[in-house]
């Protein structure tokens, strides 16, 4: 009876983001080094899915949902302390850092996190790097926080912010995806260093 009771892979609903290379869509197919190993997960298991089912929805609401609906898989989710109760976890699904990304001419020079507060920076709500930043000594209300990155880009490039808190891998791919010039950014600070996993609800 406990088999019988027992959530199947096909039961569940499964959610990502636009989140370069781990996770983005390209000519219309659902791509990236996450995508590839849930398919393995999946072949391993001997259940007949693939990436088609795969929802690609902005972070915010992706994890709003997962938080809120049975039977919802998120990734890839960074595992931190405030999240631990939040969710259960299955992983390490991949490994990065996340970090200000700058302008090079904005010239952002951060030798302690106390420095952070001399600069307007730009997250993505509900993103990890909003709760690194906000334990680092700012408030809420000094963040720049969008529901995307296109718009936090955007005011990269125009000047309004002078950094943006996000993964350093899938920042530049964004970055330069939006037809930004890679070679004018830089990684300005190093926030952490963090594992991320396949978040599912709690139930």
């Amino acid at each position: 009876m406990a088999a019988d009771q027992t959530t199947s892979a096909e039961d569940l609903t499964y959610i990502t983001e636009q989140y370069p290379p781990y996770t983005f869509q390209e000519d219309g197919k659902l791509q990236g080094i996450s995508v590839d190993l849930l398919e393995r997960i999946w072949q391993k298991m001997g259940v007949d899915l693939n990436r088609s089912i795969i929802l690609l929805l902005p972070w915010t609401e992706g994890y709003q949902r997962t938080l809120s609906e049975n039977n919802t898989v998120l990734f890839t989710t960074a595992r931190l302390p405030e999240r631990e109760q939040l969710f259960k976890w299955v992983g390490p699904a991949a490994s990065g850092r996340d970090v200000l990304l700058a302008k090079r001419d904005k010239n952002v020079t951060i030798a302690d996190p106390q420095d952070l507060k001399k600069y307007k920076i730009g997250a993505i709500k509900d993103d990890v790097v909003v709760e690194r930043l906000l334990n680092s000594g700012l408030m809420r209300e000094d963040l720049i926080l969008e529901n995307a990155s296109a718009p936090i880009i955007e005011k990269l490039e125009d000047g309004s912010i002078d950094a943006w808190a996000y993964n350093d891998l899938a920042g530049i791919v964004l970055i330069q995806e939006a037809g930004a010039n890679v070679s004018n950014y830089e990684i300005a600070y190093v926030l952490a260093q963090n594992d991320a996993y396949f978040a599912f609800n709690k139930e």
